[in-house]
Formats: structure tokens, C-alpha cells, sequence
């Protein structure tokens, strides 16, 4: 009993101590506006594909640039959080982030419109992965968990304002509007991590955790195993960040307002499943909450692509499934962190963010040539996207299937 009380205070201590640290909070918020930047295609699709007179393909990339550029910089900034810290990489990344979703607010250019997309996305990639290594680099107990998995659910709140708050702007005013006031918003976002970001010295700190608390060694060889399900997890969310608009559009004939709701339920859907996190690990391993996740996903892939027109409502239901396995990000994050010396965790969590955001860009890519394709055959537009979703499930039901062999972590005895 005093070891599972110890534990306990032990759980809330460390939880106590993040929610306290200003620059907890200034990672948290940036993770809002990179949720936002995220999941605001969506809903404006028709719109910025009428503006620019984008393509089936052009659309595919311009949606998948922020992720091709985000997946790609996660290896890169990993080395350099191992090197320099979260902050100063994580401050100049945004910077360069908010300059470019300016420039994508007030050009004409389509091409000029994909770079700066591809902008934003190096602007938001640090800012997760910071907040991972700010909070992990002290270990993955359960107090880090809690941590990550809340600041997790809060970041989620990003995709709700890129849902009804966005359409109801775009509607007033047009989208170019919204996405000036997020320009600024993650200028401010900006300072307040050069102002309230603790300056470490990685090399040290790792050095000291790593004796402190010792890195399981056993389950180091199965590291490989996370990547399938990494690379899987955020390829549904693709229909809440881009794909998700145009299907309820060209299947139900869903307008502006219309997206802008179904996006709000998949939003909240997604804030829910966030928040269940930290209760879940509680009573269950993380290997077993994401497993399970995994699997769900895959089911609704492919009930959606038997059945991509059957109702609106089934439709916007299994969309906020699919959304939903990006839940388990933070968990199989901390799963990692559970086997990674803490000198290499900054080079560890961006190989593997990184497959998760190559999964989200290639997905986006290849679903714009699919139904460039399809179209040119004459699909009719439920047998585009039923095609789309079966290519959805493939990598959900991959990284299931090998996820079954990555190593265990155990439950808090705290539960």
C-alpha cells in the first residue's frame, strides 16, 4: 500500500511540476496552432482550390506539402534538440512559419502557395516534438504520460478552431482573413517560447537522466516495430486535414457551413479521445490502448470504402474514427522513450515523427493522383473515394499487425 501511495504522489508530483512550468504552457499553445494548421485545408478546400485554380494533383501536393516538409525536418530537428535544446530550433522554425502563412494569405500565385504551405509546415514541425522532449527528457513515467497525453488533448482544440470558427470567418469574411489573424497568433506563440522556454543543456541533462533512471534495455531491438504503426496512425486524419472536405462535398453535397460542422464533430470527437488518454493509461499499457486504436482505424477504413455513400452521418462518424488513431501519437512516443538512452531521444522521436507526417504527406499526394485517375475513367465520386479509403486501411492494418511485436511497457502501478 505505501508503494502504490508513493507511486501515486510520485504520479501527481511530476505532473504538478509541468503544469506549472510557463514553458509547458508556451509549447502547448504553439501545439494548438500547429493543430490548426493542420486540419484548416479541410474546410477551405473548395475555396482555395477555386482561388488558385488548383488540379486534382496540384491540390494533393499543396495539401500534402505542409507534411512532406514537417516529415522530412523531424530528423533534423531531433539532432538538433539533442545538441542545442527545444528552444532556440523550435523559436527560428516558427518564425519561418509565421512569415509564410502570411505570404499564403496574400499571394495569387498557386506555386507561390505551395511553398509557403510548405513554410508553414517547417514552422509547426518542431513544435510537437518539443514539447515531447521537453516533457520526456526527465523519463516516460507515468507523470511524463500524463503530461504529454494532456498537452496532447489541449493541442487539440487547434483543430476545432479550423473547424466551424473557420468556415463561419471564411463565410464572412473569405479565408485569406483567418488564416492573417493565425499568422499572428503564432507570432506571438513565437516569442512566448523564446521568452518562457527553459534553456537546458541536453548534453548534461541527458547524462544525468540517463543515470538517474536507467533505460530499459530489452526492448531496444524492437524499436523497428513502432515505425509501421507511426507511419499509419495519422494517414486517417488525412480526411480531417484535407480529404475530409471535398468527400462530404462531392459525395452529400455538403456546402461551406455544412463542412465546417461535420469538421467541428470530428474536432471534438478527436478532443475526446485525446482527453480519455490519461485516464486509459492508467488502467491499461500504452502498447494495449494504441493496439486497439490500430485496429479500430483499420475497421472504419474499410467499412467506408464498402460503403462511401451510404449515409452522411455513417460517413462523418468513421472520419472521426479515423481521426481518432492520432490519439495514440504521445503514447507510442513515450513507448519509444521507454527504450531510448536520453542522449539520443531528440534523434529517436524524429525518425519516428517523422514516418508519422511522411505518412499523413504521402497519403495526401497519392490520394490526389489516385483520384486525378479515377476521375479521368469516369468514377462516379463515391468509387473515388471508396478507393481512397481502401488505400487508407492498407497501412492501419500493416502497422497493426506489426505493432503486435513492439515492446511492452508496463501499466503504472499508481492505477
Amino acid at each position: 500500500m505505501s508503494d502504490t501511495r508513493r507511486d501515486l504522489t510520485g504520479h501527481r508530483s511530476q505532473t504538478a511540476t509541468f503544469l506549472s512550468d510557463y514553458g509547458f504552457w508556451a509549447l502547448t499553445f504553439s501545439y494548438v496552432l500547429s493543430q490548426f494548421f493542420r486540419s484548416y485545408v479541410a474546410v477551405i478546400a473548395t475555396q482555395v482550390i477555386a482561388d488558385f485554380r488548383f488540379s486534382s494533383e496540384m491540390f494533393g501536393w499543396f495539401a500534402g506539402a505542409f507534411f512532406l516538409v514537417f516529415a522530412f525536418a523531424q530528423i533534423p530537428v531531433g539532432l538538433m534538440f539533442d545538441r542545442y535544446g527545444v528552444r532556440a530550433p523550435t523559436a527560428v522554425l516558427m518564425a519561418i512559419g509565421t512569415l509564410s502563412a502570411g505570404v499564403l494569405a496574400c499571394t495569387a500565385d498557386p506555386w507561390t502557395a505551395i511553398a509557403a504551405q510548405a513554410g508553414i509546415g517547417l514552422g509547426c514541425a518542431p513544435v510537437f516534438m518539443g514539447l515531447l522532449n521537453y516533457v520526456l527528457s526527465s523519463g516516460a513515467g507515468p507523470g511524463q504520460t500524463s503530461a504529454v497525453t494532456t498537452a496532447s488533448a489541449i493541442g487539440m482544440a487547434g483543430a476545432l478552431l479550423a473547424a466551424w470558427p473557420l468556415s463561419r470567418a471564411t463565410a464572412e469574411a473569405g479565408w485569406r482573413t483567418p488564416l492573417l489573424i493565425a499568422a499572428g497568433a503564432m507570432l506571438c506563440a513565437t516569442l512566448s517560447v523564446v521568452l518562457c522556454v527553459k534553456r537546458r543543456d541536453p548534453e548534461s541533462h541527458a547524462l544525468r537522466v540517463a543515470v538517474a533512471n536507467g533505460t530499459p534495455r530489452s526492448g531496444v531491438g524492437r524499436f523497428w516495430a513502432l515505425g509501421p504503426a507511426c507511419l499509419a496512425m495519422s494517414v486517417g486524419a488525412t480526411f480531417r486535414t484535407s480529404w475530409g472536405g471535398p468527400y462530404l462535398a462531392d459525395v452529400f453535397g455538403f456546402d461551406l457551413l455544412a463542412r465546417g460542422n461535420a469538421m467541428t464533430i470530428t474536432s471534438l470527437a478527436g478532443i475526446a479521445a485525446s482527453f480519455s488518454i490519461p485516464l486509459m493509461v492508467r488502467l491499461w499499457t500504452p502498447k494495449s490502448i494504441s493496439l486497439l486504436w490500430l485496429i479500430a482505424g483499420a475497421l472504419a477504413a474499410v467499412l467506408l470504402a464498402v460503403l462511401p455513400g451510404a449515409s452522411s452521418v455513417l460517413g462523418v462518424g468513421l472520419i472521426c474514427v479515423l481521426f481518432s488513431v492520432g490519439a495514440i501519437h504521445p503514447l507510442v512516443m513515450s513507448q519509444a522513450r521507454a527504450i531510448t538512452p536520453a542522449e539520443r531521444l531528440g534523434l529517436a522521436l524524429g525518425l519516428l515523427n517523422s514516418l508519422v507526417f511522411l505518412g499523413v504527406a504521402l497519403a495526401s499526394g497519392c490520394f490526389g493522383w489516385i483520384a486525378g485517375h479515377a476521375r479521368l475513367a469516369n468514377a462516379s465520386s463515391a468509387q473515388v473515394y471508396a478507393l481512397l479509403f481502401a488505400v487508407t486501411a492498407l497501412p492501419l492494418t500493416v502497422g497493426a499487425i506489426v505493432y503486435v511485436f513492439s515492446p511492452r511497457t508496463r501499466a503504472p502501478r499508481s492505477a
